[in-house]
């Protein structure tokens, strides 16, 4: 009888029990329902990865528009475009990616200059390549000269000079030129100083302070030539001690009133009563008092 029954049972309905203990469905109902799970999985799996993947290259593109690209044109090497499917130019960018590119957003991009103004190492260059001399006045009795002159115009001076260039030497000459227009040849006097190969650079002691000068670097020859190569502009040296024009003018401040000068007879600015007052009360000295020089000077 039990054989009878279980001959005529459903086979939907059979269990198989393995020797492991654990029950095996067999129903087609449930192997459909697993299929359809592992399915959402797998999907659900697959666009995680791809969210993943589109974030790590949008965070390339971003790391390279603000670190890579910059240093590229520091270096001077050209820049390579990105590789962009043309289909993907313009096409809008998911919900899901634009959540996932708001984690790694850093900050706003800009626009790299097109070229970077200096990339030496910041030290000054030895020359400029043009001919120049510059007069600078350091104390009231010492200038100090530096210049520059290319070797082109060394060459074409010696090559001026023909037999003469023989034994000619570099030379500084220094000229007083105190209130006059020098035109080269009209100085008060001048003296020359002779140059060690290779100076560009040379302290002059002219002993005179309140004293206008200009100097000429050049080539002399053994026959009292000079060939001038440049020429400074006109340095002045300051004065060693106080000005003694003592001359003080006095300036209304009314519409058409005439300057008035006289000499300073070093008696205080004229002040009104309120100042006179203020002055007794807090017995404080006013500048004028304290730089006025003595009475009998």
């Amino acid at each position: 009888m039990a054989h009878g029954r279980e001959k005529h049972s459903s086979p939907a309905a059979r269990v198989q029990a393995p020797r492991t203990g654990f029950a095996v469905l067999t129903h087609r109902g449930a192997a459909g329902t697993i299929t359809v799970m592992l399915g959402d999985t797998l999907d659900s799996g697959l666009q995680l990865v791809g969210g993943w993947l589109d974030s790590g290259r949008i965070l390339a593109q971003r790391l390279r528009a603000q670190v890579v690209d910059p240093l590229v044109r520091l270096v001077g090497w050209p820049l390579t475009p990105s590789p962009t499917p043309p289909a993907a130019e313009h096409a809008p960018a998911p919900p899901q990616s634009r959540v996932e590119e708001a984690k790694y957003y850093l900050a706003p991009t800009h626009e790299a200059p097109a070229r970077y103004a200096d990339r030496e190492s910041g030290e000054l260059p030895r020359a400029y390549g043009r001919d120049r001399i510059t007069l600078l006045p350091r104390d009231p009795w010492w200038l100090f000269a530096y210049w520059e002159i290319t070797p082109a115009t060394r060459v074409n001076a010696l090559r001026a000079l023909g037999a003469e260039a023989e034994g000619a030497r570099e030379i500084l000459r220094v000229y007083d030129v105190t209130f006059i227009t020098f035109t080269g040849d009209n100085a008060w006097q001048s003296f020359d100083v002779e140059l060690p190969p290779g100076a560009d650079r040379w302290y002059l002691n002219v002993g005179r302070p309140a004293a206008s000068f200009c100097v000429e670097i050049g080539l002399a020859t053994p026959r009292a030539r000079f060939l001038p190569l440049a020429r400074s502009p006109i340095a002045t040296t300051p004065r060693a001690t106080p000005s003694a024009d003592t001359t003080v003018r006095w300036v209304d401040l009314a519409a058409g009133t005439p300057e008035v000068s006289r000499t300073w007879d070093a008696a205080g600015l004229p002040r009104l009563e309120s100042e006179r007052a203020t002055e007794i009360a807090d017995d404080r000295p006013r500048s004028s008092d304290v730089h006025a020089p003595p009475p009998g000077r």
